[in-house]
């Protein structure tokens, strides 16, 4: 029986790279872009063509670290979930990932997961997050959208607003209420692989519960945590999570299907990567760019080809 899959891919550069990407994946999958507002959305759909390939008309401007990621999240969510195929598994990723695994290794890996979803969280409401990590996720992070001042001074606005707080020791708390029920605040990766039945819970809750809304307005990095706090405050969900427990483990450890090097910044991948990428056993990586990364790809395109 063949495993159904989704991709919804961001991405607001690099339509060369997103080809590629695509190209690399089951030719049978569905692919779901979100391409961003401020981006010129003719110089990919002009390239990448295909009845599987889907590109979403309603686009978001895009303001990194802000609820504005969460609703392009949702959008292609709502594209999957109202296509008329039912997916076995739906991935979330970035137009500069690239994968490490054979198309075939991916499809087998799939149709063996079960029940497990592949969305990892940690728990941010316990004294073991502290500094800096406490410090990003209990700052108001109010998000100004006042359309006669423009994008420019809005998230001025927002900054002044945020150092206000901070110096006034305004703080938010790392938990929720939801229907009466306290909801832990839990942190994870954007790129993730979970069944259609969680994305549906997950756009289910977002659009029908005001308080989950409400809360995230005025939060930090919600594309790696509204999911994630949706998700593990589930009796139904949680136990099929990844769940990390003790002190934070870095954002590296917790994007499960990634390979990721963020510090000092994060590192354009290049060919002189190629060994340590293939014995990380992650099933991607991130970030390629057209130009520093073309022949990594062709080496990793050269043994895709043997694996199959």
């Amino acid at each position: 029986m063949n495993t159904h899959l989704a991709y919804l891919i961001s991405a607001h550069t690099d339509p060369a790279q997103l080809s590629r990407l695509i190209a690399s994946l089951q030719p049978e999958a569905h692919f779901f872009i979100h391409i961003d507002k401020k981006s010129d959305l003719s110089s990919f759909t002009s390239l990448i063509r295909g009845d599987n390939i889907h590109f979403l008309s309603d686009r978001v401007d895009v303001r990194w670290g802000t609820l504005i990621e969460v609703e392009y999240q949702m959008k292609l969510i709502k594209a999957a979930i109202d296509h008329p195929q039912h997916f076995d598994r739906i991935f979330f990723l970035s137009g500069m990932d690239y994968p490490l695994w054979s198309k075939e290794r991916i499809s087998e890996w799939a149709a063996q997961l079960g029940e497990r979803e592949i969305l990892s969280g940690i728990n941010m409401n316990t004294p073991l997050i502290q500094g800096q990590q406490r410090l990003l996720y209990t700052l108001p992070r109010p998000l100004f959208t006042l359309p006669a001042i423009g994008n420019k001074w809005n998230q001025r606005l927002s900054i002044v607003c945020r150092r206000v707080c901070k110096l006034l020791g305004i703080r938010r708390p790392l938990s929720l209420q939801v229907n009466g029920q306290q909801w832990d605040l839990y942190k994870g990766s954007a790129w993730w692989c979970i069944s259609q039945e969680l994305a549906e819970h997950v756009y289910l809750s977002y659009t029908t519960i005001p308080a989950i809304r409400h809360y995230f307005s005025s939060s930090f990095g919600q594309a790696e945590t509204l999911i994630q706090t949706i998700a593990f405050n589930s009796p139904q969900w949680r136990s099929r999570c990844l769940l990390f427990e003790g002190e934070y483990p870095g954002l590296e450890a917790l994007t499960p299907l990634h390979f990721i090097i963020y510090q000092p910044v994060i590192r354009v991948m290049d060919e002189t990567d190629l060994d340590r990428l293939l014995q990380s056993g992650r099933m991607f990586t991130r970030k390629l760019i057209s130009g520093k990364s073309d022949l990594l790809v062709e080496k990793l395109k050269h043994i895709h080809s043997q694996r199959q």
